[in-house]
């Protein structure tokens, strides 16, 4: 799948291909699945989005958010939180239906 790729934003976009079921089975989601969905993107960066935003290494990639956990090679659990805030966020910013 191509996405639209907007600096800065790749986490969220990440975050909202989970809440929309394009990619992961529930909170699982896979390294192959993120560097799939972002074709776009360079597979240097995509293939290590989902590891550098692991919660447990605080001290590799300090600047990257933090709200995934390694459940095996390749294999990662978005933190369910995270998943929550960013519905938030998607709610406040789109328009109420009339």
């Amino acid at each position: 799948m191509t996405t639209t790729y907007i600096a800065g934003c790749i986490h969220d976009q990440l975050l909202d291909a989970v809440l929309d079921g394009q990619i992961g089975k529930g909170l699982i989601v896979t390294r192959q699945e993120v560097i799939s969905f972002f074709d776009n993107v360079k597979k240097s960066y995509t293939g290590v989005l989902l590891s550098n935003s692991e919660m447990e290494t605080s001290d590799h990639s300090p600047t990257w958010r933090k709200y995934t956990r390694r459940i095996s090679e390749g294999v990662y659990r978005i933190h369910p939180i995270a998943l929550a805030n960013r519905l938030r966020a998607r709610k406040v910013k789109e328009p109420e239906a009339t």
